[in-house]
This record gives C-alpha cells, structure tokens and sequence, in this order.
C-alpha cells in the first residue's frame, strides 16, 4: 500500500458502489413502473370493451323494439309452408318510426323469398336489380345464420347506387327448425336512420359510477337547465352533474366493409390507445368502438395511467455517475496531490543534498587547514558563495511556489539593467559549468512590471537553460524594443523541448524526463514560477525551438512611456 494508503481505495470503491445501486434501483423502478403501466392500461381497455359490449346489447334492444313488423308472421312460432300468409300481410309502411327522408321519394318493397325454391314475390315498389340480387343471393345465405333465427330478425346494409340502405328481414320456420320463407322490406335503419344510436350515446350508461358524467333521470331537467345557463361551458371546472358523455368517450359504428355510419362527437378518432370494440352480427354486420378520452383514466384506475418514469430514472443514475465521476476526478487529484507533494520533497532534498555537500566539504578544508596555497583557498571559498547562490535561487523558488496569490508593483522597468542584474549572479554558476552568457540588448528598453519578477523569471530561465543543456553551451539574452511592447527571449543550445510536453512544462513538479536521482536535480518549479510571475504583470510567456534546434524563451512585457507606465 501506498503512502496515501487505503482511504482512496474505499472511498472509489464507495463511489463505484454508488453507481452500482443506483443503476440497479432505476432498473427496478422501470420495471415496476412499466409493469404498473400496463396493468393501468389492461384495466382502462378492460373498461371500454365492456363499454362496447353495453352499446352493443343496448343496440340489439333498440332495432328489436322496432321488430314489431314481423308479429302478423310470428317468426318464433313453427310453420307449414301452405299455412304461409302471404306478403301482403306485412304493413304497407312497416315501421312508422323510421326516418329515412323526404315524403315521397321513400318508396318502400316488401318481400317473401321462399327457400329452398328461392321464388321471390314482391309488393308495393321494386328494387333496384343490384338489391334483388342481394335479396337474392345473400339473403338465403344470412337466414339460416344461428343468431338470426335466434333473434327472429335482422338487418343487412347495403350500398346501391341511390344511396345507403337497409334490407330488414326475418325468417319463418318450420317444426324442425329449417327456414323455409324470408319475409323483408326496404328500410334505412342504422344508416340513414340513426336516431336510436344518438340516443343510445346520450343516455346509456356504461361506465362505473365513479366517473362524472352520469346522473338519475329526476335530475335530467336539472342538469339541462344547468346546462342552458351556462352555454354550454364548465363552471369552476365542474359540471352541476357531471360531465358529458362527449367529453368522457367516442362512439364509433362501422359496418361489415369498416365504412363508418355513425360517430359521436363527430370528427373523433376511432380509436386510441385506450379501445375497445364488439360486434353486432345481425345488425348489418355493424362494428361498436368505444374509445375513452386519456384524462379519463384518472377516474377508473387510482392515480390513472403512470407517466414514464424514464427520465427521471435516467435523471437520478446520471446524477450518480456524474457524482462518481466527481467523486473520481477528486481522488486521482488527491492521489496526483500526495504523488506531487512526494515528488517535491524528494526534488527539494535532493537538490539540496549537493550544494550543502559540497559547501560542508570546503568549509572543512579551510577550517583543518587544509588549502595549500592561497589560490586553493580563493578556489574553495568561490565554491562555496556559488552553491549559496544555488541554495539561495531555490528557496526563492519554493518561496514563490508557496505563496497563494502575486502580488507584485506595477511600475517602470529598465529591463536592459535587470538583464545585466540577471546575468551576473548567475556567472558563477555559468562558469562553474564551463557555459558563456552573451546579452544582445538594445537600449533604452523600458517595460511595465515588476524588476524583482523579471529577475527571478530570468533566474529561472537561466538555471533550466543550465541544467538541460550541454557543457560548454553560449546562452544568449536578448532585449528588443517597439512601438507597444518590450520583448525579452533567451536562447540556449540545450536538446529542446518536445511538442508533446510543450504545455506540461509549465505545471508545477513537472520535469521533462526527469526522475529524482537524474543529473538535472530540480524540484520541477521553474516554468510554473515563471509563467505565474508573468501572469501577474499582464505579460505574454512563452517556448519555441531556435534555429539550431535549441530552446528559446520569450517574454513580451507592455512598454512604458517617458518612464511612466502607461
């Protein structure tokens, strides 16, 4: 284990856990909430199929009050065929309730097709020959249907060229229960007439209690008049006795080619997500959808249908793996941290282990006398106050790096005499390295800044400049000077810098290369020092490779005016 120790390995292993629960709770959460969804939805269709099932059998009751026409052949009674009354004996006009159009251009047939003969008699009108071919064909075939001669009667829609009608007609049995006479008529029952489907969506109830939108027939006025007054608009989002059928649901009849005849409220779908649908066979093969309206749903399940908890399922795992991310971001920091802080102190000894050696060394030869001659003596004491200058240059280093904010002067600088400053206390280490500083400087060259700043910045430059590059090497400082800026660079012969590291060497602790136990020492503060000094004077740093594959280093600095900053 590490210095940092076990704490960050919990802590990730906390956060990754973090993640893990949260990403099995969404999934159980969608599943109970899909599961809840579509156990809603099965209830809420559950609901309009049995709605369909109630139009439908309040239909059969409607078209079987109207079978009265056929009593003077009494379908549910058994016949013999010579007993048969003849066509005539049903009423001119069969059903006088009928609403089929404007007096007299509604001509009503009547007929008794006789099986298995299919002999045909007429009274009153013809047909067209396209309904005498139903009658026909289709009708032998319709009549011997079970639930037809169950119901004693039914109804079958067709589509001449005059337009939609109806084909009513009931059988006639014998004692074996075989049809042996049809009697019909022309009538419009369910397609031109469809008085008894408005009424029946009025009126029937077929949905629970618990749903507005119903009431008792002694508050019927009640409600009318209610509804009267308020033109036809809710009060205070609520209906005196309850809601409208047409805001509950929609009632749409097809027939058996699915062409609609009737829908309520008009102009609806037929269908929703929330549907049901049941036949009537001997009604014209006719179809009864009841579609509820979504906000319905509210009043037949508890709470209605669940909204998709998707979002914010995926909402709350995204939170957590954004907080574990967080939560990793922040231990590799810590973890970079304590790393960083080793790497430092390991630097800081290390660079601080030789020049104290080698000041130890020479102290003991002068001190036990051990110099042999005057210029041995000069040579150990000029070791000496070099490698101060190095202990010195690296605790200000350390210093700067330490400090949480610059803050520095902003006045006029000569920078050709912080140049020169620069230059000398850096010779003894130049020399002791067997390098040569040339300054190729331009004056007057007077900037905005902080001299302190540009000095250790130059110090700096120069040490890295020292270390990295060969024994022997030229390091030149130039100084150059325009309309606006003042711009200062340093050039060595050194190996360069490579693209790939180009920005890491400006973070703290960060050396090129470099391990701690390298020849090149340092704590790996240098540039960040140097590019947090120039920050502070509003001034632009940066490293580029010379013409001889060496690195430059330049800083633009503003320049001031007559020796005031601007």
């Amino acid at each position: 284990m590490r210095a940092y120790g076990a704490r960050p390995l919990l802590l990730g292993a906390a956060l990754l856990g973090i993640v893990v629960v949260s990403a099995l709770a969404v999934g159980e959460s969608m599943r109970n909430a899909r599961e809840r969804k579509a156990v809603a939805e099965r209830t809420v269709r559950d609901y309009a199929m049995f709605a369909s099932y109630i139009y439908t059998t309040r239909a059969y009751l409607s078209a079987r009050e109207r079978s009265v026409a056929y009593d003077t052949i009494h379908p549910g009674i058994p016949w013999v065929r010579s007993a048969l009354p003849p066509v005539t004996a049903l009423a001119a006009i069969p059903d006088t309730t009928e609403m089929c159009g404007a007096k007299g251009k509604w001509s009503v047939y009547r007929f008794r097709l006789d099986l298995p003969s299919r002999s045909l008699t007429y009274a009153g009108t013809r047909p067209s020959p396209e309904v005498d071919a139903m009658i026909r064909d289709s009708i032998p075939i319709l009549a011997n249907q079970p639930w037809v001669k169950n119901a004693g009667f039914a109804y079958l829609f067709v589509e001449p060229p005059g337009g939609r009608e109806t084909i009513a007609y009931s059988s006639a049995l014998d004692s074996a229960g075989n049809v042996i006479a049809v009697y019909g008529y022309r009538s419009c029952y369910g397609v031109r007439d469809t008085t008894d489907y408005a009424r029946m969506y009025r009126v029937v109830k077929v949905l629970p209690p618990m749903v507005p939108g119903y009431m008792e027939e002694d508050a019927r006025s009640a409600y009318a008049a209610a509804r009267e007054d308020q033109s036809g608009k809710m009060m205070g989002s609520k209906w005196p006795m309850g809601m409208p059928a047409e805001s509950l649901l929609t009632l749409t009849i097809t027939d058996a080619q699915n062409r609609m005849i009737f829908q309520a409220p008009k102009n609806s779908a037929k269908s929703s997500n929330y549907y049901g649908v049941a036949p009537l066979g001997f009604v014209g093969g006719s179809k009864y959808w009841v579609a509820l309206r979504p906000n319905v749903a509210r009043f037949l399940v508890s709470g209605g249908i669940p909204e998709s908890r998707l979002p914010a399922s995926l909402l709350l795992l995204a939170g957590s793996i954004v907080l574990a991310i967080a939560g990793f971001a922040s231990l590799r920091s810590e973890i970079r941290l304590v790393n960083s802080r080793q790497r430092f102190l390991a630097n800081v000894s290390h660079e601080l282990r030789t020049p104290l050696q080698q000041i130890l060394m020479f102290v003991q030869l002068l001190r036990l006398g051990r110099t042999r001659t005057e210029t041995e003596r000069d040579r150990s004491l000029e070791i000496i106050e070099r490698e101060t200058h190095r202990l010195i240059a690296l605790s200000n280093s350390v210093l700067a790096a330490t400090k949480p904010e610059l803050q520095l002067r902003s006045a006029p600088v000569d920078v050709v005499n912080v140049v020169n400053t620069a230059a000398d206390f850096f010779a003894p280490l130049a020399e002791a390295r067997k390098m040569r500083i040339e300054l190729d400087v331009v004056e007057p060259a007077i900037a905005r800044g902080d001299s302190g700043a540009i000095r250790q910045i130059l110090i700096n430059v120069l040490d890295n400049a020292a270390k990295y590059g060969p024994i022997g090497q030229t390091i030149t400082i130039g100084v150059r000077t325009d309309e606006k800026a003042v711009r200062l660079w340093v050039d060595d012969a050194g190996p360069g810098i490579p693209a790939s590291e180009s920005e890491n060497v400006w973070k703290p602790f960060f050396r090129v290369g470099g391990t701690v136990d390298d020849s090149t020492g340092g704590a790996g503060l240098g540039l960040a020092i140097v590019r947090d000094l120039a920050t502070a004077m509003d001034a632009d740093a940066r490293l580029s490779q010379t013409p001889k594959g060496g690195t430059r280093f330049t800083m633009v600095l503003h320049k001031g005016q007559n020796g005031v900053g601007p």
